[in-house]
């Protein structure tokens, strides 16, 4: 995976602070993820998801909101209608240096921002939020108190996760402006809805109220025991899993990989990588890499381990193969690399028996192929 800085057009024309996680090889589709309210492109539910959905082949593009992170504008001009536009704004600059966006993700009030979006880029195969609240007001509630104040000074200033955000009339009012059914009922994209049964800040009756507000296809999925935020471990990944694996029926691949037939492999530099590499066989891909001993990072199985376990498995599938026409009953064999056959435990195999499965082991398919490769050099 590489990690690339990039600068995006706000829908005002300022400067928004971006990052495009990439994955090893060519990227089937790009993505678009929407952070939190008041959060970042760094935060941990949009890195993480961002980095994870580089192993289902997707380039995401997170960014900074106006006034937020490293991007330029204040958040006390800022707006949600702003942030919807903003999004707009992200997609045409994507489009325009790399390819349309075809997935657009969004997270808490991102996701809000994602689904008043997501009907007008016209790119998008579907949309995704994960603890998104039906209504975008409900990001400002925990602050009841304090939104009084604005009446007063037409701004108020509240303290979230350690800042000091400045919150204005105009914030407010377009928040009250906002009719969530409208825009939800414009959504004819596939939708995903993530949300956490368990979630405290924004409860899970709002991914309900989306649900039954939204059309067909849609799913609803519960993020079991995950915090709003995403900062328990494990929980961004298997958001990013869950709308890699969902996606992937109607994402129109930007890049087809090789069609690679049972007997031949293309092995790929890897981006962002000393060493790393992917080897394409049999339409599957396996990572590649040295160790950090040897200047790898160590994101892969080393050349030399490959090559052992292919011996290994193939010695393996030749003594299920011997046991079974002699019909012995093998609950288990593991091959190691010393070479040495390892009946299971309990694997009761007389002396002629165990020596034919050793024999078998020594004459796999593999040991074959060796003993008659040849290398054929093609130009790239």
């Amino acid at each position: 995976m590489q990690s690339v800085n990039v600068s995006v057009p706000s829908s005002t024309g300022s400067k928004m602070a971006g990052t495009i996680d990439f994955p090893d090889t060519t990227p089937t589709a790009f993505a678009i993820f929407a952070h939190c309210f008041a959060g970042s492109r760094h935060t941990p539910g949009a890195a993480r998801t961002s980095k994870q959905l580089t192993h289902h082949g997707i380039a995401t593009l997170r960014f900074d909101f106006p006034g937020l992170g490293q991007s330029e504008g204040s958040f006390a001009k800022t707006s949600f209608s702003q942030n919807v536009s903003d999004i707009k704004a992200a997609a045409a600059w994507l489009t325009e240096n790399y390819h349309a966006p075809q997935l657009l993700i969004g997270h808490s009030l991102g996701g809000a921002a994602a689904l008043a979006a997501g009907s007008t880029i016209s790119s998008l195969r579907g949309v995704a939020t994960i603890g998104a609240p039906f209504d975008p007001a409900h990001s400002v509630l925990h602050y009841a108190d304090k939104i009084g104040e604005v009446d007063e000074a037409g701004q108020v200033e509240v303290t979230l996760g350690g800042r000091t955000l400045t919150i204005s009339r105009f914030f407010l009012e377009d928040l009250a402006d906002t009719d969530p059914v409208v825009y939800l009922r414009k959504l004819k994209k596939p939708l995903m809805i993530l949300h956490s049964p368990v979630d405290t800040t924004v409860g899970v009756d709002n991914a309900q109220n989306i649900f039954r507000m939204t059309r067909y296809p849609k799913s609803l999925v519960a993020l079991d025991k995950a915090d709003h935020l995403l900062t328990k471990q494990g929980a961004a990944a298997r958001a990013a899993d869950l709308i890699g694996s969902w996606s992937d029926e109607f994402i129109v691949p930007d890049f087809a990989p090789e069609d690679v037939g049972p007997d031949a492999v293309v092995a790929r530099t890897a981006i962002g990588t000393n060493f790393g590499v992917v080897a394409r066989t049999h339409n599957r891909n396996i990572s590649a890499d040295r160790t950090r001993a040897e200047g790898g990072k160590d994101q892969g199985v080393t050349p030399e381990g490959l090559l052992m376990s292919a011996i290994a498995t193939a010695s393996a599938q030749a003594v299920k193969a011997k046991a079974r026409e002699l019909k012995v009953r093998l609950a288990d064999a593991a091959f190691e690399r010393s070479v040495e056959l390892l009946p299971a435990a309990g694997t009761d195999l007389d002396h002629v028996v165990r020596q034919q499965l050793l024999l078998a082991a020594q004459h796999s398919p593999l040991d074959s192929v060796l003993g008659r490769a040849t290398i054929t050099e093609v130009e790239a």
